[in-house]
């Protein structure tokens, strides 16, 4: 018995695996190349979106010039309806809460903050959404709703504005001595975020947190 095959078998051998399973690797050809393709197709897909949720932001952001648009509300709104997935959507959402804001209607900007919390896939925005609700919140005096918001810690990076946040909710309650260690822990890690250490020292020279031991 010879030890292995000579060329003539090896042929024959390969030519008899070839027709046991010719049918196999041409479906699993036929798969693998519509597979690729469909990848390409959806990666294709969702780059055309995203080119167009940006442009419809850069759209947004010329309505700028006058808050009182209506324009902006249907622009921000069709962003969310049509490119949901998207950053921008997000980002439209906070630009909605913020115009809300500086019309004093704070009670209309929390849907578009809680839209951000529900839907976002980006850590940071559903943190700094949550911050911002809370303030939202905290103005409309809704205190343990802004409490309840503040529970869930999306993005640590944000902890200093959340520890800020804290403070204020632990001073709207008449509880300086919750607001001056909120707003000290606070203070560690402020220089991360512009302009947040000089607020912090304001709060911190309330007479009412001065006067804590």
């Amino acid at each position: 018995m010879e030890e292995y095959y000579n060329a003539d078998d090896q042929a024959q051998a390969v030519k008899s695996w070839l027709k046991k399973y010719a049918l196999s690797i041409i479906i699993g050809l036929v798969l693998g190349i519509a597979l690729f393709y469909s990848i390409q197709f959806f990666m294709g897909k969702r780059v055309v979106a995203s080119e167009k949720a940006a442009n419809a932001y850069v759209a947004l952001l010329n309505l700028t010039s006058d808050a009182n648009n209506p324009q902006i509300t249907v622009v921000a709104n069709d962003i969310v309806k049509n490119y949901p997935k998207t950053p921008y959507a997000s980002m439209a959402q906070f630009f909605a809460a913020q115009i809300a804001v500086n019309a004093g209607q704070y009670d209309k900007a929390d849907s578009p903050l809680e839209w951000v919390i529900d839907h976002s896939k980006v850590d940071s925005f559903r943190q700094i959404a949550r911050i911002r609700l809370a303030r939202v919140l905290l103005e409309q005096q809704k205190i343990s709703d802004a409490e309840a918001v503040l529970k869930k810690v999306d993005d640590k990076t944000y902890a200093p504005l959340i520890e800020t946040i804290q403070g204020d909710i632990f001073l709207a309650q008449k509880q300086y001595g919750q607001a001056k260690n909120a707003y000290e822990s606070a203070s560690k890690g402020a220089s991360q975020f512009s302009g947040l250490q000089r607020m912090l020292q304001m709060k911190l020279s309330d007479p009412q947190l001065t006067q804590m031991n």
